[in-house]
Parts: C-alpha cells; structure tokens; sequence
C-alpha cells in the first residue's frame, strides 16, 4: 500500500470513528468531567484524522526516499495512539490510556521532527 493511500484510509476511518465519539460525548453532558474526557477522545480524534487526511493529499508532492518512507507509519502510529490513548482513560482505563500515550510520545517525537526533513528533499 503506497502512503499517500496509508494516510487517508487511516485518516477516514479514523474520522468516522471520532465523529461518531460526539455521541457518546453527548450522553456524558450531566458530568462535565465525564463529558470533557468524552470531548478530548472526540477533538483529539477528529483533529488527527484531518491531519492525515491533509497530508495524504500532498504526500506525492514529497520526494520520500529511504528512512523518510517511515513517516507515514509514524504518523498513523501517533495519531491513533493519541485518540485510543485518551479514549481509554474516558473508559476509566488509566493505565492503559497512560502506556499508550507514552507509546504514542515515543514514536510522535521523532516523527514530527523529522518531518520537515520532507521539505528539504
């Protein structure tokens, strides 16, 4: 699968699944704790999707050679740990949501990066 196509099913599908987190945020409205946890999972979700939704736009635009080919997974990676990360804690999973949010950092870090590095190609 080429990334360009890897960025946007991920993005897609990653969007479908926050916007349909809105509704679960919804029923939490009698507690705000529960209700800005729900918000975080449905925000966080939607705004990582659109990210790689843009990217996958522009991917081609890039010239993606040798370890610079690793980004897409980075960036996938990153993006989906840093919506199940939060989903879990608004489960009351808070081990969980903190492993996969370390896991998350480990691979976003040096993903965002080195992400510039695309510019200079």
């Amino acid at each position: 699968m080429d990334s360009s196509r890897l960025l946007l099913l991920s993005g897609v599908t990653l969007l479908s699944i926050s916007a349909l987190v809105g509704f679960v945020q919804e029923r939490h409205r009698e507690s705000p704790d529960a209700f800005a946890r729900w918000r975080v999972v449905h925000a966080g979700g939607a705004a990582g999707a659109v990210q790689l939704i843009a990217l996958a736009a522009v991917w081609n635009q890039f010239t993606v050679t040798g370890w610079r080919a690793t980004l897409p997974l980075g960036l996938v990676f990153a993006s989906w740990a840093f919506f199940l990360g939060p989903l879990a804690r608004a489960m009351d999973l808070p081990r969980v949501s903190r492993w996969v949010n370390i896991a998350g950092a480990i691979v976003a870090l040096p993903t965002y990066v080195l992400l510039p590095a695309l510019l200079a190609a």
